[in-house]
């Protein structure tokens, strides 16, 4: 098996394991000193084949390591995108990953990225910062949350560097705040082995258990109304609850616990905002609450929550 295979393996690996990947979060790559093969924006590890892989120049890449972009982000980003396609090697109508520079910046062959939901179970904690030097000491990289892109890029990029001065090599395991895990290795065998004792670790210290959940589907008359409304303009929706949704949906001032989005996964699917509808709210309220939401944000919203409901239709 060469390299690319065993890159095309273990990204069906992870892909088509939903405790590591949700759709289509999360992205693989490969490199060599020249060139660096990832995943192309689009494109589901689940089934991904040779040509759902972007390769490019190492050497242009290394530009926008130590380019000097606009402080402007809306343009930042479009010079960074820029840079980007001019690193491509290959064109064919695929675009490279946003987190290209974060692939090629690692001092590893291998660089498997994945939102676990063990990890998140964590990243996503208050304390996470404290979890992760517990469990994981000098082995593992922490970094804060930060917005996506070069932005990330550039912070990640000094606390390397920092990382590599103390220990004289990049680190194998980088978790990221309300985000996911990057893992690193010179082989696909040693991914495994340290995503495996990434798991380990995380369970077993403080015997952290992440129980099954059962949805049911159910109905209210907020949920028919919310159907109704949505089947007339050629939506969608499904009212379902869970003992956590049951949980959260309690109160309003439980609500406000999860009324927000904890990582990027939650805001490409679900997006930034939810509607939260009061028991026993009518019919008329209920669109009104509907169209004012699709006024203020510009879409309908991916998530209700339904006081004592326990559903979320979507």
């Amino acid at each position: 098996m060469n390299h690319l295979e065993s890159l095309i393996e273990i990204s069906h690996y992870y892909g088509n394991n939903p405790s590591y990947v949700i759709a289509g979060g999360g992205n693989t790559s490969y490199k060599t000193q020249e060139k660096l093969w990832i995943k192309a924006s689009g494109v589901s590890l689940s089934d991904i084949a040779k040509d759902g892989f972007v390769t490019l120049s190492r050497k242009r890449l290394g530009v926008i390591e130590e380019k000097s972009y606009s402080e402007d982000p809306g343009i930042r980003e479009k010079e960074v995108k820029s840079d980007l396609n001019e690193a491509m090697l290959c064109q064919e109508n695929l675009r490279p990953s946003v987190e290209t520079s974060l692939h090629n910046l690692i001092d590893f062959a291998y660089i498997i990225h994945t939102h676990p939901t063990v990890v998140n179970a964590m990243m996503c904690a208050k304390d996470a910062r404290q979890e992760v030097e517990e469990r994981f000491g000098s082995e593992a990289l922490f970094m804060e949350y930060s917005d996506p892109g070069y932005t990330l890029f550039k912070k990640l990029q000094a606390l390397i560097r920092t990382y590599k001065e103390n220990f004289g090599q990049a680190p194998k395991i980088i978790f990221l705040q309300n985000h996911g895990i990057f893992v690193g290795a010179n082989s696909a065998r040693e991914v495994k082995a340290i995503y495996d004792s990434v798991e380990s670790r995380i369970r077993e210290r403080r015997k952290l258990i992440l129980p099954e959940i059962e949805i049911k589907e159910y109905v209210s008359n907020s949920s028919q109304t919310v159907a109704e409304y949505f089947a007339a303009k050629s939506l969608k929706s499904k009212a379902c609850k869970s003992f956590l949704s049951d949980h959260f949906s309690a109160s309003p001032e439980l609500y406000q616990k999860i009324s927000r989005p904890f990582t990027p996964d939650i805001i490409v699917y679900c997006k930034s905002n939810y509607l939260f509808l009061e028991k026993g709210i009518n019919r008329e309220d209920i669109i009104a609450k509907l169209e004012q939401f699709e006024e203020k944000h510009g879409y309908y919203p991916k998530v209700i929550v339904e006081e004592k409901g326990g559903g979320d239709p979507c």
